[in-house]
Protein backbone atom coordinates (compact mmCIF):
# COMPACT_ATOMS: atom_id res chain seq x y z
CA UNK A 1 0.00 0.00 0.00
CA UNK A 2 1.66 3.30 -1.06
CA UNK A 3 2.05 6.31 1.44
CA UNK A 4 -0.96 8.19 0.06
CA UNK A 5 -3.18 5.39 0.34
CA UNK A 6 -2.11 4.82 3.74
CA UNK A 7 -2.96 8.19 4.47
CA UNK A 8 -6.60 7.97 3.10
CA UNK A 9 -7.02 4.75 5.10
CA UNK A 10 -5.97 6.55 8.50
CA UNK A 11 -8.41 9.56 7.83
CA UNK A 12 -11.23 7.39 6.15
CA UNK A 13 -14.68 7.69 8.64
CA UNK A 14 -17.03 5.63 6.50
CA UNK A 15 -17.54 3.63 3.30
CA UNK A 16 -21.02 4.61 1.79
CA UNK A 17 -24.28 6.54 2.80
CA UNK A 18 -25.50 3.91 4.74
CA UNK A 19 -22.35 3.21 6.61
CA UNK A 20 -21.86 7.27 7.51
CA UNK A 21 -25.19 6.95 8.99
CA UNK A 22 -23.69 4.30 11.43
CA UNK A 23 -20.62 6.28 11.83
CA UNK A 24 -22.56 9.60 13.10
CA UNK A 25 -24.86 7.67 15.37
CA UNK A 26 -21.51 6.07 17.11
CA UNK A 27 -19.83 9.80 17.32
CA UNK A 28 -23.18 11.05 18.83
CA UNK A 29 -22.67 8.61 21.53
CA UNK A 30 -19.06 9.21 21.57
CA UNK A 31 -19.68 13.04 22.23
CA UNK A 32 -21.66 12.14 25.23
CA UNK A 33 -19.31 9.62 26.69
CA UNK A 34 -16.63 12.75 26.44
CA UNK A 35 -19.25 14.84 28.09
CA UNK A 36 -19.28 12.71 31.26
CA UNK A 37 -15.33 12.34 30.75
CA UNK A 38 -15.05 16.14 31.04
CA UNK A 39 -17.45 16.83 33.98
CA UNK A 40 -15.20 13.96 35.61
CA UNK A 41 -12.30 15.73 35.02
CA UNK A 42 -13.73 19.44 35.49
CA UNK A 43 -14.80 17.92 39.41
CA UNK A 44 -11.21 16.24 39.83
CA UNK A 45 -9.71 20.18 39.28
CA UNK A 46 -12.09 22.06 41.31
CA UNK A 47 -11.37 19.52 43.87
CA UNK A 48 -7.79 20.09 43.47
CA UNK A 49 -8.42 23.72 44.08
CA UNK A 50 -10.67 23.54 47.16
CA UNK A 51 -7.54 21.40 48.55
CA UNK A 52 -5.14 23.60 47.38
CA UNK A 53 -7.20 26.08 49.76
CA UNK A 54 -6.31 24.10 52.90
CA UNK A 55 -3.00 23.57 52.09
CA UNK A 56 -2.64 20.38 50.85
CA UNK A 57 -1.26 21.29 47.61
CA UNK A 58 1.43 23.71 48.02
CA UNK A 59 1.13 25.69 44.97
CA UNK A 60 0.70 29.49 45.18
CA UNK A 61 -2.58 30.94 45.63
CA UNK A 62 -3.06 33.24 42.98
CA UNK A 63 -1.76 30.31 40.45
CA UNK A 64 -4.13 27.86 41.30
CA UNK A 65 -6.45 30.50 40.93
CA UNK A 66 -5.97 31.36 37.42
CA UNK A 67 -5.20 27.88 36.81
CA UNK A 68 -8.73 26.20 38.17
CA UNK A 69 -10.40 29.65 36.21
CA UNK A 70 -8.78 28.82 33.23
CA UNK A 71 -9.82 25.01 33.34
CA UNK A 72 -13.55 25.97 33.98
CA UNK A 73 -13.89 28.01 30.91
CA UNK A 74 -12.21 24.94 29.40
CA UNK A 75 -15.05 22.59 30.92
CA UNK A 76 -17.66 25.32 30.09
CA UNK A 77 -16.96 25.35 26.46
CA UNK A 78 -17.41 22.00 25.16
CA UNK A 79 -20.38 21.31 27.54
CA UNK A 80 -21.95 25.10 26.17
CA UNK A 81 -21.68 23.60 22.70
CA UNK A 82 -22.90 20.20 23.62
CA UNK A 83 -25.62 20.94 25.12
CA UNK A 84 -27.03 23.53 22.41
CA UNK A 85 -26.20 21.07 19.39
CA UNK A 86 -27.48 18.11 21.72
CA UNK A 87 -24.26 16.62 20.71
CA UNK A 88 -25.70 15.91 17.42
CA UNK A 89 -23.01 17.41 15.11
CA UNK A 90 -19.37 15.72 13.99
CA UNK A 91 -17.35 18.53 14.59
CA UNK A 92 -17.73 18.58 17.88
CA UNK A 93 -15.43 15.65 18.40
CA UNK A 94 -12.61 18.12 18.09
CA UNK A 95 -13.77 20.43 20.74
CA UNK A 96 -14.75 17.58 23.02
CA UNK A 97 -11.61 15.79 23.02
CA UNK A 98 -9.26 18.60 22.87
CA UNK A 99 -10.67 20.49 25.84
CA UNK A 100 -10.33 17.51 28.04
CA UNK A 101 -6.65 17.94 27.00
CA UNK A 102 -6.73 20.78 27.92
CA UNK A 103 -8.73 20.24 31.50
CA UNK A 104 -6.13 16.69 32.08
CA UNK A 105 -3.23 19.45 31.14
CA UNK A 106 -3.92 21.67 34.33
CA UNK A 107 -4.44 18.62 36.27
CA UNK A 108 -0.99 16.71 34.98
CA UNK A 109 0.30 20.75 36.09
CA UNK A 110 -0.77 20.69 39.76
CA UNK A 111 -0.51 16.93 40.21
CA UNK A 112 2.63 14.91 41.05
CA UNK A 113 4.67 14.13 38.25
CA UNK A 114 3.37 10.43 38.41
CA UNK A 115 -0.25 11.18 36.78
CA UNK A 116 1.59 12.12 33.70
CA UNK A 117 -0.65 8.82 32.34
CA UNK A 118 -3.80 11.03 32.51
CA UNK A 119 -2.93 12.39 29.37
CA UNK A 120 -3.31 9.42 27.58
CA UNK A 121 -6.99 9.74 28.81
CA UNK A 122 -7.99 11.89 25.87
CA UNK A 123 -6.19 9.70 23.57
CA UNK A 124 -8.12 6.09 24.55
CA UNK A 125 -11.09 8.25 24.49
CA UNK A 126 -10.46 9.55 20.87
CA UNK A 127 -10.68 5.82 19.59
CA UNK A 128 -14.26 5.62 20.96
CA UNK A 129 -15.03 7.51 17.36
CA UNK A 130 -13.56 4.93 15.21
CA UNK A 131 -11.54 6.63 13.05
CA UNK A 132 -7.52 5.95 13.16
CA UNK A 133 -7.13 9.42 11.59
CA UNK A 134 -8.34 11.04 14.28
CA UNK A 135 -7.09 8.85 17.03
CA UNK A 136 -3.85 9.74 15.41
CA UNK A 137 -4.16 13.88 15.20
CA UNK A 138 -5.31 14.18 19.14
CA UNK A 139 -2.09 11.73 19.83
CA UNK A 140 0.43 14.24 18.41
CA UNK A 141 -1.37 17.07 19.53
CA UNK A 142 -1.71 15.19 23.22
CA UNK A 143 2.36 15.04 22.68
CA UNK A 144 2.96 18.86 22.71
CA UNK A 145 0.50 19.51 25.63
CA UNK A 146 2.59 16.64 27.67
CA UNK A 147 5.94 18.87 26.59
CA UNK A 148 3.51 21.77 27.94
CA UNK A 149 2.36 20.08 31.14
CA UNK A 150 6.04 18.82 32.29
CA UNK A 151 7.20 22.79 31.78
CA UNK A 152 4.33 23.97 33.26
CA UNK A 153 4.57 21.67 36.22
CA UNK A 154 8.70 22.55 37.01
CA UNK A 155 7.13 26.32 36.56
CA UNK A 156 4.91 25.73 39.63
CA UNK A 157 7.56 24.08 41.48
CA UNK A 158 6.58 20.44 41.71
CA UNK A 159 8.66 17.77 41.94
CA UNK A 160 8.25 14.12 41.44
CA UNK A 161 9.87 12.74 44.92
CA UNK A 162 10.08 9.34 43.23
CA UNK A 163 12.86 10.76 41.05
CA UNK A 164 14.12 13.15 43.31
CA UNK A 165 13.70 11.97 47.28
CA UNK A 166 14.39 15.17 49.19
CA UNK A 167 13.63 18.71 47.47
CA UNK A 168 17.38 19.67 47.85
CA UNK A 169 18.01 16.65 45.05
CA UNK A 170 16.50 18.25 42.35
CA UNK A 171 17.33 20.71 40.25
CA UNK A 172 13.26 21.45 40.23
CA UNK A 173 14.55 23.39 43.64
CA UNK A 174 15.22 26.27 42.83
CA UNK A 175 12.12 27.08 40.37
CA UNK A 176 10.16 27.76 43.73
CA UNK A 177 12.42 31.14 42.84
CA UNK A 178 10.44 32.09 39.59
CA UNK A 179 11.24 31.24 35.64
CA UNK A 180 13.72 32.87 34.94
CA UNK A 181 15.76 30.68 37.99
CA UNK A 182 14.42 27.96 36.45
CA UNK A 183 15.83 28.41 32.82
CA UNK A 184 19.33 29.43 34.38
CA UNK A 185 19.24 26.25 36.30
CA UNK A 186 18.07 23.81 33.03
CA UNK A 187 18.77 26.06 30.17
CA UNK A 188 22.82 25.35 29.69
CA UNK A 189 23.31 23.46 32.73
CA UNK A 190 24.14 19.74 32.07
CA UNK A 191 24.03 18.20 35.71
CA UNK A 192 23.60 15.00 36.42
CA UNK A 193 20.52 15.85 38.09
CA UNK A 194 18.51 17.06 34.66
CA UNK A 195 20.14 14.31 32.71
CA UNK A 196 18.96 11.83 35.30
CA UNK A 197 15.32 13.24 34.85
CA UNK A 198 15.03 13.45 31.58
CA UNK A 199 16.45 9.50 31.16
CA UNK A 200 14.48 8.09 34.26
CA UNK A 201 11.53 10.61 34.31
CA UNK A 202 9.99 11.75 31.23
CA UNK A 203 11.49 9.61 28.90
CA UNK A 204 10.12 5.86 30.06
CA UNK A 205 6.53 7.68 30.52
CA UNK A 206 6.73 9.39 26.80
CA UNK A 207 7.81 5.68 25.59
CA UNK A 208 4.36 4.69 27.86
CA UNK A 209 2.43 7.09 26.27
CA UNK A 210 3.50 6.32 22.90
CA UNK A 211 2.75 2.87 23.12
CA UNK A 212 -0.77 3.34 24.53
CA UNK A 213 -1.06 5.78 21.56
CA UNK A 214 -0.44 3.13 19.26
CA UNK A 215 -2.76 1.13 21.16
CA UNK A 216 -5.48 3.21 20.52
CA UNK A 217 -4.77 3.50 17.15
CA UNK A 218 -5.18 -0.13 16.79
CA UNK A 219 -8.47 -0.17 18.82
CA UNK A 220 -9.58 2.89 16.48
CA UNK A 221 -8.77 0.81 13.05
CA UNK A 222 -10.30 -2.40 14.79
CA UNK A 223 -13.31 -0.49 15.56
CA UNK A 224 -14.06 0.69 12.04
CA UNK A 225 -13.18 -2.45 10.34
CA UNK A 226 -16.02 -3.42 13.09
CA UNK A 227 -18.81 -1.37 12.42
CA UNK A 228 -18.29 -2.13 8.19
CA UNK A 229 -18.58 -6.28 8.98
CA UNK A 230 -21.04 -5.75 11.03
CA UNK A 231 -22.88 -3.85 8.42
CA UNK A 232 -21.65 -6.60 5.70
CA UNK A 233 -23.34 -8.75 8.08
CA UNK A 234 -26.53 -6.47 8.55
CA UNK A 235 -27.17 -6.26 4.75
CA UNK A 236 -26.43 -10.09 4.24
CA UNK A 237 -29.16 -10.72 6.83
CA UNK A 238 -32.06 -8.43 5.43
CA UNK A 239 -31.11 -9.89 1.89
CA UNK A 240 -31.43 -13.44 3.50
CA UNK A 241 -34.79 -12.35 5.55
CA UNK A 242 -36.10 -10.72 2.40
CA UNK A 243 -35.40 -13.91 0.03
CA UNK A 244 -36.42 -16.01 3.23
CA UNK A 245 -40.15 -14.07 3.31
CA UNK A 246 -40.25 -14.98 -0.64
CA UNK A 247 -39.72 -18.03 -0.24
CA UNK A 248 -42.34 -18.32 2.24
CA UNK A 249 -44.82 -16.82 0.12
CA UNK A 250 -44.04 -18.60 -3.15
CA UNK A 251 -44.80 -22.08 -0.48
CA UNK A 252 -47.76 -20.66 0.50
CA UNK A 253 -48.69 -19.93 -2.72
CA UNK A 254 -47.97 -23.40 -3.87
CA UNK A 255 -51.03 -25.28 -1.43
CA UNK A 256 -54.36 -24.02 -2.32
CA UNK A 257 -55.38 -21.47 0.56
CA UNK A 258 -58.70 -19.75 -0.43
CA UNK A 259 -61.41 -21.06 1.83
CA UNK A 260 -64.10 -21.98 0.39
CA UNK A 261 -62.32 -23.88 -1.43
CA UNK A 262 -64.78 -25.11 -4.23
CA UNK A 263 -68.01 -23.18 -3.31
CA UNK A 264 -69.55 -24.56 -6.02
CA UNK A 265 -69.94 -28.32 -4.89
CA UNK A 266 -72.11 -29.34 -2.64
CA UNK A 267 -70.72 -32.89 -2.54
CA UNK A 268 -67.92 -31.78 0.50
CA UNK A 269 -66.44 -28.81 2.40
CA UNK A 270 -62.16 -28.90 3.04
CA UNK A 271 -60.48 -26.61 4.99
CA UNK A 272 -56.61 -27.02 5.80
CA UNK A 273 -53.71 -24.90 7.59
CA UNK A 274 -50.05 -25.00 7.27
CA UNK A 275 -47.87 -23.27 10.56
CA UNK A 276 -43.97 -23.64 9.69
CA UNK A 277 -42.05 -24.34 12.88
CA UNK A 278 -39.13 -21.57 10.33
CA UNK A 279 -39.92 -19.02 7.55
CA UNK A 280 -40.22 -22.30 5.45
CA UNK A 281 -41.22 -25.79 5.76
CA UNK A 282 -41.10 -29.48 4.61
CA UNK A 283 -44.80 -30.33 5.19
CA UNK A 284 -47.61 -29.62 2.53
CA UNK A 285 -50.97 -30.41 1.82
CA UNK A 286 -52.65 -30.67 -1.78
CA UNK A 287 -56.17 -31.15 -2.75
CA UNK A 288 -57.88 -30.99 -6.25
CA UNK A 289 -60.35 -32.19 -8.84
CA UNK A 290 -59.16 -35.20 -11.11
CA UNK A 291 -62.21 -34.71 -12.94
CA UNK A 292 -65.65 -33.60 -12.38
CA UNK A 293 -66.61 -36.70 -9.51
CA UNK A 294 -63.32 -37.28 -8.02
CA UNK A 295 -60.80 -35.48 -5.70
CA UNK A 296 -57.52 -36.14 -4.39
CA UNK A 297 -56.58 -35.02 -1.33
CA UNK A 298 -52.32 -35.08 -0.41
CA UNK A 299 -51.05 -35.03 2.91
CA UNK A 300 -47.22 -34.71 2.93
CA UNK A 301 -44.09 -34.23 5.32
CA UNK A 302 -40.57 -34.03 3.79
CA UNK A 303 -37.63 -34.99 5.97
CA UNK A 304 -35.50 -31.82 7.33
CA UNK A 305 -36.56 -28.15 7.88
CA UNK A 306 -35.76 -25.05 6.18
CA UNK A 307 -35.22 -24.22 2.39
CA UNK A 308 -34.17 -27.57 1.38
CA UNK A 309 -36.90 -29.63 2.74
CA UNK A 310 -39.52 -26.40 0.81
CA UNK A 311 -37.16 -26.96 -2.33
CA UNK A 312 -37.74 -30.80 -1.88
CA UNK A 313 -41.16 -30.22 -1.34
CA UNK A 314 -42.40 -28.53 -3.87
CA UNK A 315 -40.68 -30.72 -6.22
CA UNK A 316 -42.65 -33.51 -4.31
CA UNK A 317 -45.91 -31.72 -4.60
CA UNK A 318 -45.67 -31.00 -8.36
CA UNK A 319 -44.89 -34.71 -9.42
CA UNK A 320 -47.75 -36.12 -7.39
CA UNK A 321 -50.28 -33.64 -8.88
CA UNK A 322 -49.28 -34.06 -11.98
CA UNK A 323 -48.95 -37.77 -12.05
CA UNK A 324 -52.63 -37.94 -10.15
CA UNK A 325 -54.43 -36.30 -13.26
CA UNK A 326 -52.61 -38.75 -15.77
CA UNK A 327 -55.04 -40.99 -13.77
CA UNK A 328 -54.28 -44.09 -11.55
CA UNK A 329 -54.53 -45.67 -7.90
CA UNK A 330 -53.04 -43.83 -5.29
CA UNK A 331 -50.48 -47.02 -5.13
CA UNK A 332 -49.61 -46.67 -8.67
CA UNK A 333 -48.81 -43.08 -8.26
CA UNK A 334 -46.65 -43.43 -5.50
CA UNK A 335 -44.65 -45.88 -7.39
CA UNK A 336 -44.33 -43.72 -9.99
CA UNK A 337 -43.16 -40.59 -8.04
CA UNK A 338 -40.58 -42.80 -5.81
CA UNK A 339 -38.75 -44.05 -8.48
CA UNK A 340 -38.72 -40.52 -10.55
CA UNK A 341 -37.51 -38.83 -7.36
CA UNK A 342 -35.10 -41.93 -6.37
CA UNK A 343 -33.14 -41.07 -9.76
CA UNK A 344 -32.40 -37.84 -9.06
CA UNK A 345 -32.03 -37.78 -5.12
CA UNK A 346 -28.45 -36.56 -4.40
CA UNK A 347 -29.81 -34.88 -1.00
CA UNK A 348 -31.02 -38.04 -0.03
CA UNK A 349 -34.13 -36.89 0.87
CA UNK A 350 -37.02 -38.43 1.14
CA UNK A 351 -41.56 -37.64 2.04
CA UNK A 352 -44.04 -39.18 4.10
CA UNK A 353 -47.41 -39.05 2.06
CA UNK A 354 -50.90 -40.32 2.64
CA UNK A 355 -52.88 -39.92 -0.87
CA UNK A 356 -56.48 -40.45 -1.22
CA UNK A 357 -58.74 -40.32 -4.21
CA UNK A 358 -62.79 -39.69 -2.86
CA UNK A 359 -65.16 -40.79 -5.50
CA UNK A 360 -67.53 -37.68 -4.80
CA UNK A 361 -70.85 -39.77 -5.87
CA UNK A 362 -70.25 -42.81 -3.85
CA UNK A 363 -68.22 -41.68 -1.01
CA UNK A 364 -65.46 -44.59 -1.74
CA UNK A 365 -62.03 -43.64 -0.97
CA UNK A 366 -59.13 -45.25 -2.22
CA UNK A 367 -56.02 -44.42 -0.40
CA UNK A 368 -52.29 -45.39 -0.23
CA UNK A 369 -49.96 -44.12 2.99
CA UNK A 370 -46.28 -44.16 2.52
CA UNK A 371 -45.04 -44.31 5.92
CA UNK A 372 -47.41 -41.00 6.90
CA UNK A 373 -49.42 -40.67 9.63
CA UNK A 374 -52.79 -42.39 10.31
CA UNK A 375 -55.76 -40.29 9.52
CA UNK A 376 -58.70 -39.83 11.50
CA UNK A 377 -62.22 -40.71 10.56
CA UNK A 378 -65.38 -39.61 12.34
CA UNK A 379 -68.72 -40.85 11.37
CA UNK A 380 -71.98 -38.93 11.05
CA UNK A 381 -73.11 -38.22 14.81
CA UNK A 382 -70.19 -40.22 16.09
CA UNK A 383 -66.85 -39.27 16.80
CA UNK A 384 -63.05 -38.75 16.01
CA UNK A 385 -61.25 -42.51 15.51
CA UNK A 386 -57.96 -42.64 14.32
CA UNK A 387 -57.64 -45.37 11.56
CA UNK A 388 -54.57 -47.73 11.86
CA UNK A 389 -53.96 -48.28 7.96
CA UNK A 390 -51.08 -50.53 6.54
CA UNK A 391 -48.19 -48.37 5.99
CA UNK A 392 -46.23 -48.32 3.03
CA UNK A 393 -42.30 -47.68 2.64
CA UNK A 394 -41.39 -43.44 2.30
CA UNK A 395 -41.24 -42.12 -1.15
CA UNK A 396 -37.60 -41.53 -2.32
CA UNK A 397 -36.27 -43.97 0.50
CA UNK A 398 -35.45 -46.40 -2.56
CA UNK A 399 -36.14 -47.20 -6.05
CA UNK A 400 -38.88 -49.94 -7.03
CA UNK A 401 -40.78 -49.52 -4.61
CA UNK A 402 -44.83 -50.73 -5.08
CA UNK A 403 -47.23 -49.00 -2.76
CA UNK A 404 -50.41 -50.93 -2.07
CA UNK A 405 -54.02 -49.44 -1.67
CA UNK A 406 -56.82 -49.85 0.79
CA UNK A 407 -60.19 -48.57 0.75
CA UNK A 408 -62.67 -47.08 2.90
CA UNK A 409 -65.98 -45.42 3.09
CA UNK A 410 -67.19 -41.78 3.46
CA UNK A 411 -71.26 -41.60 4.39
CA UNK A 412 -73.25 -38.00 4.02
CA UNK A 413 -72.25 -36.09 7.18
CA UNK A 414 -68.47 -38.32 7.92
CA UNK A 415 -65.26 -36.50 7.79
CA UNK A 416 -61.91 -37.45 7.42
CA UNK A 417 -58.22 -35.56 9.21
CA UNK A 418 -55.18 -35.19 8.12
CA UNK A 419 -51.93 -34.28 9.86
CA UNK A 420 -48.29 -34.10 9.89
CA UNK A 421 -46.02 -35.57 12.63
CA UNK A 422 -46.02 -31.79 13.99
CA UNK A 423 -49.08 -32.51 15.60
CA UNK A 424 -48.66 -35.43 17.61
CA UNK A 425 -44.86 -34.73 18.22
CA UNK A 426 -45.60 -31.54 19.36
CA UNK A 427 -44.06 -31.09 23.10
CA UNK A 428 -44.18 -28.82 25.73
CA UNK A 429 -41.15 -27.45 28.32
CA UNK A 430 -41.23 -30.74 30.16
CA UNK A 431 -40.19 -32.31 26.45
CA UNK A 432 -44.07 -34.33 27.34
CA UNK A 433 -45.16 -35.21 23.57
CA UNK A 434 -48.82 -33.80 22.31
CA UNK A 435 -49.36 -37.77 21.64
CA UNK A 436 -52.13 -39.26 19.35
CA UNK A 437 -54.54 -39.22 22.50
CA UNK A 438 -54.85 -35.49 22.65
CA UNK A 439 -54.96 -34.87 19.20
CA UNK A 440 -58.38 -37.25 19.51
CA UNK A 441 -59.55 -35.36 22.16
CA UNK A 442 -59.06 -31.68 20.43
CA UNK A 443 -60.98 -33.29 17.88
CA UNK A 444 -64.17 -34.51 19.87
CA UNK A 445 -64.09 -31.11 21.65
CA UNK A 446 -66.65 -30.51 18.90
CA UNK A 447 -66.34 -32.96 16.47
CA UNK A 448 -69.67 -31.74 14.31
CA UNK A 449 -68.01 -28.18 13.68
CA UNK A 450 -67.22 -26.98 10.38
CA UNK A 451 -64.54 -28.27 8.74
CA UNK A 452 -62.42 -24.48 9.20
CA UNK A 453 -63.13 -24.56 13.44
CA UNK A 454 -62.17 -28.37 13.87
CA UNK A 455 -58.81 -27.38 12.67
CA UNK A 456 -58.61 -24.02 15.05
CA UNK A 457 -59.24 -26.42 17.87
CA UNK A 458 -56.83 -28.72 17.17
CA UNK A 459 -54.13 -26.03 16.91
CA UNK A 460 -55.19 -23.97 19.36
CA UNK A 461 -54.91 -27.27 22.07
CA UNK A 462 -51.38 -27.72 20.59
CA UNK A 463 -50.49 -23.97 21.02
CA UNK A 464 -52.13 -24.43 24.49
CA UNK A 465 -49.67 -27.91 25.14
CA UNK A 466 -46.66 -26.43 24.02
CA UNK A 467 -46.74 -22.85 25.52
CA UNK A 468 -43.87 -21.15 25.61
CA UNK A 469 -41.42 -23.81 24.70
CA UNK A 470 -39.49 -23.50 21.57
CA UNK A 471 -41.85 -25.38 18.53
CA UNK A 472 -39.20 -27.43 15.99
CA UNK A 473 -41.71 -28.70 13.69
CA UNK A 474 -44.36 -27.72 11.44
CA UNK A 475 -47.90 -27.69 12.18
CA UNK A 476 -50.35 -29.23 8.98
CA UNK A 477 -53.93 -30.01 9.23
CA UNK A 478 -56.40 -31.00 6.89
CA UNK A 479 -60.53 -31.70 7.44
CA UNK A 480 -62.81 -33.10 5.26
CA UNK A 481 -66.84 -33.30 5.73
CA UNK A 482 -68.28 -35.78 3.13
CA UNK A 483 -71.81 -34.81 2.72
CA UNK A 484 -73.04 -36.84 -0.54
CA UNK A 485 -73.54 -36.28 -4.31
CA UNK A 486 -76.69 -33.87 -4.95
CA UNK A 487 -78.57 -36.85 -6.44
CA UNK A 488 -78.81 -38.61 -3.22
Amino acid sequence: MSVKNRMESYFKVYESDETKVIFENNEFESNRLSAVVICACAIILVASWILNLFGVFTIPAYRMNILAIQGIIEFAIPMVLYAVFKGRKRWLKYVMVICLLLVCTRLFSILNHNVILIMVLPVLLSSRYFSKGFTLQISIIAILFLAVASATTIFYGVIDLNFFPSPSDGTAVVIKNGLRATLTALGYDTSAAVVRMMIHGFLPRLLVFLIITMISILIAGHGHKMVLTQDEVSRASANLKMELDTATKIQNSMVPNIFPAFPEREEFDIYAGMYTAKEVGGDFYDYFLVDDNHLAVVMADVSGKGVPAALFMMASKILISDRTLMGGTPGEILSFVNNRICDKNIAEMFVTVWLGIIDLKSGKVIASNAGHEYPAIKKKNGEFEVLHDKHSFIVGGMKGMKYKDYEFTLENGDSLFLYTDGITEAHNASKELFGEKRMTEALNINADAPTEQIVENVKTAVDEFVGEAERFDDLTMLCLTYFGSKSE
